[in-house]
């Protein structure tokens, strides 16, 4: 009898129980998050081998660290930050590099420096400081890397001459490999598909993008080698001229005084940086890339710009707040 009545009580105290509701209302607020929140990002190992190989920041949209939006190495910053998701032992090997910033790897993951490698604040850096400054290596990177989508299928045009002239806004198709000039006219913002590799050696052989253009580049091909100047960004700002490789893009070049301006984003490509030129504008902008091996000496200057107007790799919560039920918003 008494575990008779104790499973019947037990039973009117679950169905009471599950009649009953309890609700509270949140409001979420998310941003999109940029995938040029830091300066060089890959998934896998990052050398910065050589000699003479510096990182640091600017900001094009600020008159106070850059001139008229140009880099300007008396208004550099120290936010040229290097990071890789890789989890293993000397994940990120500076070498004899200056990295005016912080360096980041995946959990577990270690970096190394050379004897006079150095990774730090500005005044880490102008003081003559080498390793790393206390506070600037962290192993808690930890990002996904989105695999970039054909950006159409239809509705394209199919550049002629030579050079292979861009000559409307919109979409554009190169079937097959890039290995002569393609130069987008002024004023065009321009979308422009590579099903193929490509080989561009610079001066006749180059991408041209003329004041007030703007190209978003997507590559198709298994690999591109950009030397000798091959990208001319007139407008000198790298919101105008974006590299998107395709899972099919394995290998990415930029040597012999390239004189890169512009953002990368090759999630599967091994990225090359060599060759640096006479001067210290080797490459401005920002890159994201399967892996980074540098050679020669080689300047890299993180627009942090990008970081505010560049592409976007998802919506990430900013904050939270519980509201009153009556203020909730029911979707269907």
């Amino acid at each position: 009898m008494l575990r008779a009545s104790l499973c019947g009580f037990l039973g009117l105290a679950a169905a009471h129980l599950s009649a009953a509701e309890i609700s509270r209302s949140v409001r979420v607020t998310a941003v999109k998050e940029s995938v040029f929140l830091k300066g060089m990002v890959a998934k896998g190992q990052i050398d910065l081998s050589g000699n003479n190989v510096k990182t640091d920041s600017f900001d094009s949209s600020d008159a106070a660290f850059s001139n008229n939006g140009q880099y300007d190495p008396a208004k550099s910053k120290d936010n040229g930050d290097v990071a890789t998701n890789s989890g293993l032992v000397n994940s990120l090997s500076v070498g004899n590099a200056n990295i005016w910033g912080r360096v980041s790897t995946g959990p577990g993951g270690t970096v190394s420096t050379g004897p006079n490698g150095a990774v730090g604040s500005r005044n880490w850096q102008l003081s003559g400081r080498k390793g790393i400054e206390p506070g600037y290596a962290r192993d808690d990177m930890n990002i996904e890397f989105p695999d970039v989508m054909v950006p159409f299928t239809e509705n394209f045009r199919v550049p002629g001459g030579n050079p292979l002239l861009v000559t409307a806004s919109g979409n554009w198709k190169v079937e097959g490999d890039l290995n002569r000039s393609l130069v987008v006219q002024s004023n065009v913002q321009a979308v422009v598909l590579v099903t193929g590799n490509i080989n561009l050696a610079g001066s006749d052989d180059r991408i041209e993008i003329q004041p007030g253009a703007s190209l978003r580049l997507y590559v198709a091909g298994e690999k591109a080698a950009i030397k000798g100047q091959g990208v001319i960004n007139q407008a000198g700002n790298a919101a105008h001229f974006y590299y998107f490789g395709l899972p099919t893009n394995r290998e990415l070049t930029l040597a012999g005084n390239a004189a890169f301006i512009g953002g990368i984003y090759a999630p599967s490509a091994a990225l090359t940086l060599g060759g640096g030129g006479n001067d210290t504008k080797d490459f401005i902008g920002a890159s994201v890339s399967s892996t980074v091996k540098m050679n020669g000496h080689f300047n890299f200057h993180y627009d942090e710009n990008l970081g505010r107007v560049g592409p976007d790799r998802r919506f990430v919560i900013k904050s939270w707040n519980e509201i009153p039920p009556s203020s909730t918003v029911t979707f269907p």
